[in-house]
């Protein structure tokens, strides 16, 4: 035969309802809550059932009940109406043996626990969801800070990018910007293309070799050594081709610098061929 299964239950009792309700407060402080209760329907003096379960019910509505009654008591429309429709309640008629009470707190207590787990659960569940929330309103909140400090920063580029174009632009020094990769020209000032003779559409997206600005190409392989080693050139003597051939001195400076992460050189050509000429003229004289 198979073994059967002997449960055991800690039973408590309370002789009327007002000291049924202070046992059921006590167990739920102590940590140890009441899984189900058996209330007769009659209990003098005081509270009868039906007001008992209606007071344990405004504090502990899990509390899983059987209501005892007799045919006499109220009847289940009368119940339902001043307890309203529940899943914790069943009703126990009078006369009934111990099976049946059995059966019913295995029944009940199962449910009340199986209730309890769920419920807990779903705490572990919101409590999950609700740090995951704040997590995310954290990391939603960093985010807007960064791209308001991106946007600034962004800003701040522009602002500064304008002012260097508006300054390129204007300035009387003659100006161009090479690719350092490419070495050809990205954009150039109206100073350099009155140096060199070529126009704007001439200049870019070509190297000064194709143009044959440069008076002694050898002297670009001393340039860029210079650029390795220091980053920047300056006042370095040159000559300048114009695109009618004609020799111009000058004197370089060449700035690395980087813009969207594409490194690039600055030329200043500051133009010294009048000077030079003069110089060449006063030398004589000076001897004499």
């Amino acid at each position: 035969l198979p073994q059967t299964e002997h449960i055991h239950f800690d039973i408590d009792s309370a002789h009327q309802g007002k000291e049924g309700l202070e046992m059921v407060q006590k167990a739920a402080e102590a940590g140890r809550p009441y899984a189900m209760a058996f209330i007769d329907v009659r209990m003098p003096p005081g509270w009868d059932g039906v007001e008992t379960i209606t007071r344990i019910w405004k504090l502990y509505p899990d509390l899983q009940v059987v209501i005892c009654t007799a045919y006499s008591d109220y009847s289940w429309a009368e119940m339902i109406q001043q307890l309203g429709k529940t899943d914790s309640l069943v009703i126990l008629k009078k006369p009934f043996d111990n099976i049946e009470v059995l059966q019913l707190a295995h029944a009940l207590t199962e449910k009340w626990l199986l209730s309890h787990q769920v419920k807990n659960r779903l705490n572990d569940l919101d409590q999950a969801v609700s740090q995951r929330t704040t997590e995310l309103q954290s990391a939603n909140e960093q985010l807007k800070k960064e791209i308001a400090e991106r946007m600034q920063t962004e800003k701040a580029l522009r602002l500064s990018e304008e002012r260097f174009s508006k300054a390129f632009k204007a300035s009387p020094m003659p100006l161009a910007i090479q690719s350092l990769r490419q070495e050809t020209f990205v954009d150039a000032n109206l100073g350099f293309q009155q140096l060199t003779g070529f126009s704007h559409a001439e200049l870019i997206g070509r190297t000064p070799q194709a143009l044959n600005i440069c008076g002694d190409p050898a002297e670009d392989t001393t340039v860029f050594e210079k650029l390795h080693q220091q980053m920047s050139v300056r006042s370095l003597p040159r000559r300048f081709r114009t695109k009618s051939g004609q020799l111009r001195d000058i004197l370089m400076s060449v700035e690395l610098f980087e813009l969207d992460g594409e490194p690039l050189l600055l030329t200043i050509a500051q133009d010294i061929t009048e000077q030079t000429t003069l110089d060449h003229q006063l030398r004589p004289a000076q001897k004499m």
